[in-house]
C-alpha cells in the first residue's frame, strides 16, 4: 500500500517588486520557477482635453487601453519597455541582452520587422505618435554586432536537427540551443539565412549584418551545414538525430495559368529577387507590370524601379486597408512613382515567346480573401502596354513534407503568417514543443501567448507633455535617392538620438508578485538587470 505524505513548508520571505523602479523587461517573469509573477498595466489618466494633443478619451476607453501593451504584440514575446527603459537607465548591453535572448537576429529584424509593437503603442494612442521601438532595437543590435556571446550551454543528450537556415529555422535552432540541446542545422544552398539573403532586396535589409549576426549564432556553438539537401524522407535524418524541425520555406514562386504567362519577359518576384540579390546586372527598363498585393510584390516593383523601370505598376485582388502589404511599404512605393491598380485580377498577357508586348486586365468584385475567389465585372476589361510583367502572387513548397511524431514544421511551410519576424516566432514555438514533449513539461520563460492585469490605482500613466523637446525621427532617403541605389532606405539612430527617444516611453507597465505563489527562492533578484527594483519580505503573519 503507498504511503502519501504532505508536507508544508513555510516561507521566510517573499519578493516584492517596486512598480515605481520597475522596467517591465520581463525576466523576473520568465525565471520565476512558481509561475508566481505577472505583468500589470498602469490606470490611465486622460479626462482633461488640454493634456495632449490627443483628444481626451472615456472611463471606459481607458479601462479598455489596459489590456493593451507592447510586450503582448511582439510575436517573439519581446518586452519593448524592457529594453527601452533599460537603455533609458544606461544599461546598455543589459537591454540588448534581454532581446539576443529570444531573438537571434535582432539587428536584422531591426530593419525588417513590420513592428505590431508600434501599433499598440499607447504614446500613440494618448499623446502624439508611437514610440520609436524598431528603430530602438536597431540601435541597440547594430552598437552589439561586437558582442560576443556565452556558448550555447549543452545540458541534454538528445539531438535536434534543422532543415532550412532561414528565419524560422535559424530561431528554432537558437531556442533549443539556449534550451540545452546540441542542434544541427542544414542548409541546401550554399549560404545560410534563407529568404533573407536570396528574397529580401538590400535597401530594406544591409547582407552584411544579416551574415555577422548568423556568424554570431555559429559562434555560440551552432552547428550551419550548408549545400546539403536533405530529402524529405526523414528515416536516415532519425537515426543520428532525436528530433527534427522542417522549415524550408516557399521557395516555388506561383503563376497565374493565363495566356502568354509563358514568355522570356513573364518572370516572378523571387527569381528576379534572387538574381539581384546575387550580384547579377538585371535590366528592367520599360513598363514594368507586377501582379500582386503583398510585401513581395511592393520589393519586386520597388526593386524594378532600381533596375532603370521607366513606369511600374501593380495590379492586386485586393483594395484599400485589404492589400496585404503594410501601410509604410505601399506609401513608400508611391513616394518612388508605383502606381496600383485595386479589385483587379490579370486576364492575358499580350506578346510572344521572347517578349511582352502589354496586359489585360479585369475589374473584380465580392473578393473573399480566405480562398480568393471572386467575381469578374463584365465589361471592365482594360489593357497596359507593359513591356515585362511579374508575378508576386505567392510561394509553396518544392516538395511535400509527411507528417511524422518526431518532427516538427516551423515557418511558411508550416501554413503560417509569411512575415520575417512571425516566421521566427513560428520556429520558437517549434523548440517549446519539442522541448515539452522531450522533457514533459511546461517552459515559462518561452511561452508567448499570455494576458496582461490591470494596474494597482496607486500606479497611474498622466501622459500630458510638458518638455519643449524636439524628438526625432529615423531619417529616410528621400524618394529621389532612394529610385538611384539599393542603399538601405532607413538610417540607424545614433547614441544621443535614441537616448532622447526612450524619454518618450510611458512606462505604461510593470511586474507584480503573487504573495501567495511566491515560493521565496529569490531567483527574481538574481536576474533583475536593474539590481534595486526586487526586495524579499518577511510574509505578513511575521511583520
Amino acid at each position: 500500500m503507498e504511503k502519501t505524505i504532505m508536507l508544508t513548508r513555510r516561507n521566510t520571505a517573499v519578493a516584492s517588486i517596486d512598480a515605481n523602479r520597475c522596467v517591465n523587461c520581463g525576466m523576473c517573469r520568465d525565471y520565476c520557477p512558481a509561475d508566481a509573477i505577472s505583468e500589470r498595466q498602469k490606470v490611465i489618466c486622460h479626462l482633461c482635453p488640454d493634456c495632449t494633443e490627443r483628444k481626451a478619451i472615456t472611463p471606459d476607453q481607458m479601462i479598455e487601453l489596459q489590456n493593451e501593451a507592447c510586450t503582448l504584440a511582439c510575436p517573439l514575446g519581446l518586452s519593448p519597455q524592457g529594453f527601452i527603459n533599460l537603455l533609458k537607465n544606461g544599461r546598455k548591453r543589459q537591454a540588448f541582452e534581454i532581446i539576443w535572448k529570444k531573438n537571434p537576429l535582432p539587428a536584422t529584424t531591426g530593419y525588417v520587422c513590420h513592428h505590431p509593437c508600434q501599433d499598440v503603442c499607447k504614446r500613440g494612442t494618448l499623446v502624439d505618435r508611437p514610440m520609436e521601438i524598431r528603430a530602438i532595437q536597431r540601435f541597440l543590435s547594430e552598437d552589439a554586432l561586437g558582442f560576443d556571446p556565452d556558448p550555447y550551454p549543452v545540458i541534454f543528450d538528445e539531438r535536434i536537427a534543422v532543415i532550412g537556415a532561414g528565419p524560422a529555422g535559424l530561431s528554432a535552432a537558437h531556442s533549443l540551443s539556449h534550451l540545452g540541446y546540441k542542434v544541427t542545422v542544414f542548409e541546401q544552398s550554399n549560404q545560410p539565412g534563407g529568404m533573407l539573403m536570396r528574397g529580401i532586396p538590400a535597401f530594406r535589409a544591409d547582407k552584411e549584418i544579416i551574415r555577422k549576426e548568423i556568424g554570431r549564432l555559429e559562434k555560440a556553438g551552432l552547428e550551419i551545414i550548408c549545400n546539403t539537401k536533405i530529402p524529405n524522407d526523414y528515416t536516415e535524418l532519425l537515426k543520428d538525430f532525436d528530433r527534427v524541425v522542417v522549415s524550408v520555406g516557399t521557395q516555388i514562386s506561383k503563376e497565374l495559368p493565363i495566356p502568354g504567362a509563358v514568355s522570356e519577359n513573364v518572370t516572378t518576384a523571387l527569381h528576379l529577387m534572387e538574381k539581384v540579390n546575387a550580384g547579377q546586372t538585371v535590366d528592367m527598363s520599360g513598363f514594368v507590370v507586377v501582379l500582386g498585393g503583398g510585401s513581395v510584390a511592393v520589393d519586386a516593383a520597388r526593386t524594378a524601379v532600381r533596375c532603370g523601370a521607366d513606369r511600374v505598376v501593380m495590379i492586386c485582388l485586393e483594395s484599400g486597408d485589404q492589400i496585404p502589404a503594410h501601410k509604410w511599404e505601399l506609401d513608400e512605393a508611391r513616394e518612388e512613382g508605383i502606381e496600383i491598380i485595386e479589385s483587379a485580377t490579370a486576364t492575358r498577357i499580350f506578346g510572344g515567346s521572347y517578349s511582352v508586348d502589354g496586359i489585360e486586365y479585369a475589374k473584380i468584385c465580392n473578393l473573399n480573401t480566405s480562398n480568393f475567389s471572386f467575381e469578374k465585372v463584365e465589361g471592365s476589361e482594360q489593357t497596359l502596354p507593359a513591356t515585362k510583367v511579374i508575378f508576386a502572387i505567392g510561394q509553396r513548397t518544392d516538395l511535400k513534407w509527411p507528417v511524422h511524431p518526431q518532427v516538427v514544421f516551423a515557418g511558411d511551410c508550416a501554413a503560417g503568417k509569411c512575415s520575417v519576424i512571425d516566421a521566427m516566432a513560428s520556429g520558437r514555438s517549434a523548440a517549446i514543443q519539442i522541448d515539452n514533449d522531450l522533457r514533459n513539461r511546461e517552459y515559462a520563460d518561452y511561452q508567448v501567448d499570455r494576458s496582461v492585469d490591470k494596474g494597482d490605482l496607486d500606479y497611474k500613466i498622466y501622459p500630458a507633455v510638458r518638455r519643449k523637446i524636439t524628438f526625432p525621427v529615423p531619417e529616410v532617403l528621400s524618394a529621389q535617392e532612394r529610385k538611384a541605389s539599393f542603399e538601405v532606405v532607413e538610417k540607424v539612430f545614433n547614441a544621443e538620438n535614441a537616448g532622447l527617444e526612450t524619454i518618450r516611453c510611458l512606462e505604461c507597465g510593470y511586474e507584480y508578485v503573487d504573495a501567495e505563489k511566491c515560493i521565496g527562492c529569490g531567483v527574481c533578484r538574481k536576474v533583475c538587470p536593474m539590481g534595486n527594483v526586487i526586495s524579499m519580505i518577511r510574509p505578513l503573519e511575521e511583520n
